[in-house]
């Protein structure tokens, strides 16, 4: 099995609070900037915020930011924000994308706010206290983490419609991808599941070396787990990155990010994305040297044919050999 590598890296000065990646990049927030590179780690746009963004989330194209007490759109595509935002008292504490469009945030008075793709408010619904939004089953159906530790689908299109998964507490939970679920029982086992709206479809034993989860991400070989000592291990490659920093992210396919608070951010690739990039570099570098070697011959045919004006033939000859001719004399 191909190892994963650091794929690239940059810094950044101050702080990094937030990475997210779409389909077009990478946006980063560090002191009150966000700033989004493309998958190269070319620079495409730089943006200042009137406060510091703490949380970024994206829909397509849109980027959905937490920042202060407020809430902004921002296009991707070059960094303007759609509207002055929105805000509500205290602040925001999550915010998650939804299927088909629009975002669905909660704040700290124990509600969600409910908002169209372009960051327009469409209502509110008391939802009790949310430790984590979780993800989705379908468009309606939104899994959560509430405050009592407990799993809970929360119904948009009505009020009063709120399920427990289950009434077994769990101390910690990965966000929902992929179908499934990542959560930590208190006797410190992990567990993996596949939740449904009332119940869980499977749940096994998924590590029981008593990990002290902090923060996951899902890629194309399955769940990362960072620790509380900054150390990120994935059960099916047996790999891991230590000390490269406490904020995470990922593409969900064949790249994530880790950054440190001292705005250094290292982009580590699938060992078949790092082999193609490696041929990539291989094949310019011998299509640098052919036209370096092109540029050589021509040069050599050039003072060959100037030696022969010169009437000095053995220079000639020797100068067409090098480069591969038969020389005859006054020919």
């Amino acid at each position: 099995m191909l190892k994963w590598e650091v794929f690239s890296s940059h810094k950044f000065e101050g702080v990094i609070t937030s990475i997210e990646f779409n389909k077009i990049g990478i946006a980063i927030s560090n002191e009150k900037y966000i700033c989004f590179l493309d998958f190269d780690g070319n620079q495409k746009w730089k943006t200042k915020m009137p406060f510091k963004p703490y949380k970024i989330r994206t829909n397509e194209h849109m980027l959905g930011v937490l920042m202060g007490n407020g809430f902004v759109v921002i296009d991707s595509n070059n960094g303007e924000q759609l509207h002055e935002g929105r805000s509500t008292q205290g602040g925001f504490s999550d915010i998650i994308n939804r299927p088909g469009g629009g975002w669905i945030l909660s704040d700290r008075h124990e509600q969600l706010h409910i908002f169209n793709n372009h960051g327009f408010g469409i209502k509110r619904l008391f939802s009790g206290k949310i430790r984590k939004l979780l993800g989705w089953i379908d468009r309606d159906h939104l899994i959560i983490h509430d405050g009592d530790g407990c799993l809970r689908c929360i119904r948009l299109k009505m009020n009063s419609t709120q399920r427990h998964i289950e009434d077994r507490v769990w101390s910690w939970s990965s966000e929902l991808k992929n179908g499934e679920v990542l959560v930590q029982s208190l006797d410190g086992n992990i567990w993996k599941g596949k939740p449904n709206i009332s119940g869980w479809d499977s749940l096994e034993l998924f590590d029981e070396n008593c990990l002290e989860p902090f923060k996951s991400i899902w890629t194309i070989e399955g769940w990362w787990i960072l620790d509380m000592e900054n150390k990120i291990f994935n059960n099916q490659t047996t790999q891991n990155f230590e000390n490269f920093g406490d904020i995470i992210a990922s593409n969900s396919n064949d790249l994530f990010s880790i950054a440190n608070r001292e705005g250094l951010i290292r982009i580590i690739g699938s060992g078949n994305l790092i082999k193609k990039k490696k041929e990539k570099i291989s094949f310019e570098y011998e299509k640098m040297k052919l036209s370096l070697n092109s540029e050589k011959r021509d040069k050599i045919f050039k003072m060959a044919k100037n030696a022969e004006l010169m009437n000095d033939f053995e220079k000639a000859n020797e100068l067409f050999k090098s480069i591969g001719i038969e020389y005859e004399e006054g020919a």
